[in-house]
């Protein structure tokens, strides 16, 4: 099953998300760069993180000349020696400063693995958030069902501390929890046990 997102922002930037039987594919434009890439989904994690960042000296600065701005037009109605073109120059400035700042401020949603690692990033409330939340959900599912199809059956062709390791990575990565670890561990240990011994022959001679 496959289900894709596609997200866009005014600051010209293009995501698009679409689960695979493999992975989590992934396509993204801006004006000044394009990729395209695969995921696999042992790289996709399950905890959210959100990014809020954007450079408030513009914001600050935006205001105080805003302020400056309302002054010079007060003090000129009031009577006092001020040009007119002050105030509007002021405006101007202000304005551009507000403009910087919206262009340059960032709303990002991550997809991480435990510790922020191998970040997944997502445009926030894009399309909107809903929809966001519903696209991760079945991203999660899909993530789990392939990964626990994929470790968390006993593999007889491994030892059992392979084995053993394949259901602590599941845990780990958060695909299985404590008792469904447990569960599983305790079947391996049934399922290696039952296997029949190999038989050899030496054919050595004394």
């Amino acid at each position: 099953m496959n289900e894709s997102l596609i997200q866009k922002d005014f600051r010209l930037r293009y995501k698009s998300f679409l689960i695979t039987e493999n992975g989590l594919e992934v396509k993204q434009k801006s004006l000044l760069s394009s990729s395209e890439y695969l995921i696999t989904y042992e790289n996709v994690g399950t905890r959210t993180y959100t990014d809020n960042r954007g450079i408030y000296g513009l914001l600050y600065s935006s205001a105080i000349l805003g302020m400056i701005s309302v002054l010079m037009y007060v003090l000129r109605n009031e009577g006092e020696d001020v040009e007119s073109s002050a105030s509007l120059f002021y405006s101007g400035l202000s304005a551009i400063l507000f403009i910087l700042f919206l262009v340059t401020y960032k709303r990002n949603f991550y997809l991480v693995k435990y510790g922020n690692v191998d970040p997944i990033e997502f445009l926030q409330h894009q399309p909107s958030k809903a929809e966001v939340n519903a696209f991760i959900e079945t991203l999660k599912t899909t993530r789990n069902e392939f990964l626990l199809n994929k470790y968390g059956k006993t593999n007889f062709s491994l030892s059992y501390q392979q084995n053993h390791q394949n259901l602590a990575w599941l845990s780990n990565n958060e695909v299985i929890n404590n008792q469904e670890f447990n569960n599983m561990v305790n079947k391996l240990n049934l399922e290696m046990q039952q296997q029949p011994n190999k038989i050899s022959f030496d054919f050595s001679l004394n």
